[in-house]
């Protein structure tokens, strides 16, 4: 079972093409993969800790956006979006964002995974 827990961790952490991030309930930065840093430009170190509202530009956070994804994910399961989002460099790109609640053995959320695509060209729409 550790190898398999050992590859799992692998796989998850060393995906590129996709950010994948792990919140906590509240939305709270608890780890996540190379492609979240390849993405977005922070290290780990910068962000972990950090609230992943962050990642959006501020009149989405003036209009709630990232609390009501995660709203959204906790009634149905999932919530998905395509829309700008910040690097820290602030310059802008586009997502398709998937947020999907994470829930214990008695069906209670715990968390929350994010899994983010950049978006290019003919894609955005």
């Amino acid at each position: 079972m550790k190898k398999l827990e050992v590859l799992h961790n692998k796989m998850v952490e060393e995906i590129q093409d996709y950010a994948i991030i792990l919140l906590d309930i509240d939305g709270t930065i608890l780890s996540w993969n190379k492609g979240v840093e390849k993405m977005k430009g922070y290290r780990a170190g910068e962000i972990i800790g950090q609230n992943f509202s962050i990642f959006y530009l501020p009149i989405d956070r003036q209009y709630n956006l990232p609390e009501n994804l995660m709203a959204l994910a906790k009634k149905e399961g999932r919530a998905k979006h395509i829309g700008r989002r910040v690097r820290k460099d602030g310059s802008i790109f586009w997502g398709s964002i998937l947020i999907t609640a994470l829930h214990d053995e008695n069906g209670e959320i715990i968390g929350f995974t994010n899994l983010t695509r950049e978006l290019h060209g003919n894609e955005i729409e």
